[in-house]
């Protein structure tokens, strides 16, 4: 008997598949709509492949999702890599890691939809326990991240000012699926960068004599 999340008997997988373009693209659709509304069909749409393929491929829905933020905390892992590698000035990596954040909670396939983990692992997390460890592991790794890079850029407090940033990141993901404009959202992150770069020159010793 067939349940809402479990697809008809895998098939094997179709010519051509490539495992990354389809998680891609279940990603996108569990980042619009949520990991409840998004039905199979739905999942087959985006991905291009028939139900008992994406059975072969992953599973249930559950662990089509869980692999989504998998595939998420490995883009932030990639992304604060090169973040740090870059080694910019307080001011130009704060502005980085907002301009990142907005230019994808901007984006969606119906509108805005924020980031996945925020908007909608911590709807599932409640009663789902591989989700809520799958939204702390991505919470983890922003914190740790920001905190390091800022460390780097020179914040005398790197921890408590990471958790200002990772804190306005949250809101800015739900401020864009609520319809606010860039605008509005860049303003936000500058107004979040400016009183951390000015704390920072406040809190900072002095040179040597």
């Amino acid at each position: 008997m067939q349940t809402g999340t479990e697809i008809a008997r895998p098939r094997g997988r179709p010519p051509g598949f490539d495992r990354d373009v389809v998680l891609r693209a279940a990603l996108q659709r569990f980042r619009t709509y949520g990991f409840a509304a998004t039905s199979l069909d739905e999942l087959a749409d985006a991905t291009g492949l028939a139900r008992p393929s994406l059975y072969a491929a992953f599973g249930d829905k559950r662990s089509l999702y869980l692999a989504a933020l998998a595939r998420t905390h490995d883009w932030l892992t990639e992304s604060f890599r090169q973040l740090r590698e870059a080694d910019r000035p307080m001011p130009r990596m704060l502005r980085a890691v907002f301009r990142a954040g907005i230019d994808t909670y901007l984006t969606g396939e119906v509108g805005p939809s924020g980031c996945i983990a925020v908007n909608t692992a911590a709807t599932e997390a409640v009663t789902d326990p591989d989700i809520r460890a799958a939204l702390a592991r991505i919470l983890e790794l922003e914190d740790r991240e920001i905190e390091a890079a800022l460390r780097q850029a020179g914040s005398p407090t790197p921890r408590a000012h990471a958790n200002v940033v990772t804190a306005v990141l949250h809101s800015l993901s739900v401020r864009a699926r609520a319809g606010e404009s860039r605008e509005a959202l860049e303003r936000i992150a500058q107004d979040c960068t400016d009183l951390i770069v000015a704390a920072s020159a406040v809190d900072s010793p002095p040179p040597p004599a």
